[in-house]
């Protein structure tokens, strides 16, 4: 048969148009309220409570480069730098060289050489003499920090060569200087990942909420994906923060010292959540679609949907977490990094997201979860996994529901 309201073909037992949410003419009785789906507005509740509080850390993120003395006691790049530290100072082990370019000036880098001395002892614990190529057209000044390479004073002191000291020298000179070095390259790399994120976040979501509205005809059920993966992003990063830089629970995983978070981590990270949450979502959404393109009010396809499926979306995310959680065994800190933030964001996005939020959202909104214009349900291509025509069956009401009403 046809709704009555959009004309979309629809199964002859079915109740409502899984399209528009229009009751068909067979649904002579409204379902009962179940104990637990009265409870729904109290889990979300409760659950946005968990996801603040979780996220929380988030706040003092710092991106960087976590040196050697985040390292494992054991390994010998900590043995090394430990010594390297007591025998010269803390900015032996990340030294900041300035290249210097100066065929157009002989005298360029002696220039950067005694501009650099004049900084406070705070910063530049040491400067060396400018070295020469053979020919004496490149120059190189390595200044040693004061601070470590991991911290921020240590950064502090590269952005002050790279915007006062280094042009102030040259003011006026047709030389060019480069400050580079380990801490140069990651802040580089991180202001990279900080202009580029919104671009990186829009594409993947964007192509997140197209796909997910050709497959189950929702608008909401698209955007509702994309928004509860980056909320498990956020938190998988909030407790890596909390354990990596704020040192709760650090000696558990067998590190002793904080630092920052490299920079690269995280968009590598989010993308490999991003693939394995769809997968989730789309597990549990197919089956509770099923449910409802056959007859089921949105509530009750939620239940059974999550009651069908839940399990097996439960089973999945287990068994991804414990092997990121293996990863967490390597000695390498940037495999611990990875390793926490995927088993947490993981398990957070199955067990809070999906198996919480999702079934109690969907509950709250009722039949306005599939909501999508007339005019983009035209445009969009079909990939429906399952026709609402192909199965037809009549619609049992569920236990305690008044009987239909009889016509006469």
């Amino acid at each position: 048969m046809n709704c009555r309201s959009c004309g979309t073909e629809i199964a002859d037992k079915a109740l409502i148009c899984y399209r528009c949410g229009t009751a068909t003419t067979e649904a002579k009785y409204k379902p009962a309220s179940l104990p637990q789906q009265r409870r729904s507005s109290l889990s979300l509740l409760v659950s946005v409570i968990a996801i603040i509080l979780l996220a929380l850390p988030v706040i003092g993120t710092r991106l960087g480069t976590a040196d050697a003395s985040t390292a494992s006691k054991s390994t010998t790049g900590r043995q090394a730098y430990d010594l390297l530290t007591t025998g010269f100072g803390a900015g032996f082990n990340g030294p900041v060289p300035i290249v210097v370019d100066q065929a157009a000036d002989p005298g360029a880098s002696q220039k950067i050489y005694t501009a650099a001395q004049k900084l406070p002892k705070s910063m530049a614990a040491f400067v060396q003499k400018p070295i020469y190529n053979k020919s004496k057209d490149v120059g190189l000044v390595v200044i040693s920090p004061a601070t470590k390479p991991q911290d921020k004073e240590t950064d502090d002191l590269i952005s002050k060569l790279r915007d006062h000291t280094v042009p102030d020298a040259l003011a006026g000179s047709g030389a060019h200087a480069y400050v580079s070095g380990q801490n140069a390259a990651f802040i580089d790399i991180s202001n990279r990942i900080y202009e580029r994120a919104p671009w990186f976040l829009l594409y993947i979501i964007g192509v997140t909420v197209i796909v997910l509205s050709m497959a189950f005809r929702s608008l909401v059920i698209a955007f509702k994906a994309a928004i509860t993966t980056l909320i498990s992003a956020t938190i998988g990063f909030a407790v890596l923060t909390a354990v990596f830089k704020m040192g709760h629970g650090l000696n558990l995983i067998g590190l002793d010292r904080t630092g920052p978070i490299e920079s690269f981590v995280p968009p590598i990270a989010f993308a490999i959540l991003f693939g394995l949450s769809m997968d989730y979502e789309v597990f549990l959404m197919s089956r509770i679609r099923e449910e409802h393109i056959h007859g089921k009010v949105t509530r009750d396809a939620v239940r059974d949907g999550v009651a069908a499926i839940g399990r097996v979306v439960f089973a999945a995310a287990i068994i991804m977490s414990a092997v990121f959680f293996a990863f967490m065994l390597a000695p390498d800190r940037v495999s611990k990094e990875f390793g926490l933030l995927l088993a947490v964001a993981i398990l957070c996005d199955a067990l809070i997201m999906r198996l919480t939020v999702v079934p109690a959202l969907l509950t709250q909104l009722g039949e306005k979860s599939w909501y999508i214009p007339r005019w983009l349900d035209k445009v969009l291509p079909n990939i429906t996994i399952e026709p609402p025509t192909e199965r037809s069956e009549t619609v049992t009401p569920p236990a305690g529901a008044p009987r239909p009403a009889t016509e006469s």
